[in-house]
């Protein structure tokens, strides 16, 4: 999973969960789904997170997902590569994760001179 965008700009991602063996749609229910920022897989803190508890991320229905970062989540953050995952998480301890790289791009226009 790749995402790409300038930083400090309003970004929507869909997305719909597949099995990666059989490619078929997972439309298993949720209670959880964090996406999450860090500079390095290994640091202990991340950038910025959403989750679907507080609609940083929506479930459409059928498998659907669709991520909404602000532009205040990535303001302050230097330009380049991060690592991000997609986590799904059910209550009964059954999780999955998804890894990829979230790439924020120059911008011209900062925050600060809108």
């Amino acid at each position: 999973m790749l995402l790409r965008f300038s930083r400090g700009d309003s970004y929507e991602r869909g997305f719909v969960l597949k099995d990666k063996a059989t490619q078929q749609v997972i439309t298993d229910t949720f209670d959880e789904v964090y996406f999450t920022v860090k500079r390095n897989w290994r640091d202990a803190d991340y950038q910025f997170q959403k989750r679907m508890t507080t609609g940083g991320i929506t479930s459409d229905g059928d498998g659907h997902y669709t991520l909404y970062i602000q532009p205040e989540d990535t303001n302050n953050l230097a330009f380049g590569d991060y690592d991000c995952d997609f986590e799904f998480k059910r209550n009964d301890g059954y999780k999955k994760t998804f890894p990829g790289r979230l790439t924020l791009d120059k911008e011209v226009t900062y925050q600060g001179n809108e």
